[in-house]
């Protein structure tokens, strides 16, 4: 967890920027009245605590801004997504019944 808004703001856009895998999430906890802004790739992520309401518009509308504007080219196929299994036209189940 990063404690400064510049270093979380700086660490997000870089993670955003070189993974393409890259998602931003804000989860509002009521009672805390907390943000948690968090990016993450699965293999890394920034996580941000925040009450202020500035911050938390300022991270959606950047992060929504850079998500939207990447180019579909620039995405890398994963070499897992690629492989089908053998099995996925069979489906299980008890038979029919009469």
């Amino acid at each position: 967890m990063l404690k400064s808004w510049d270093s979380f703001m700086t660490a997000a856009l870089d993670l955003i920027m070189e993974s393409p895998q890259a998602r931003a999430k804000v989860k509002y906890y009521k009672i805390k009245q907390i943000a948690l802004l968090t990016v993450t790739d699965d293999k890394k992520h920034c996580i941000f605590k925040s009450r202020n309401v500035d911050e938390i518009e300022q991270f959606i509308k950047l992060t929504s801004k850079l998500m939207l504007n990447v180019d579909p080219n620039e995405v890398k196929e994963d070499p897992q997504e690629q492989k089908t299994d053998k099995k996925q036209g069979k489906k299980k189940g008890k038979g029919n019944k009469k």
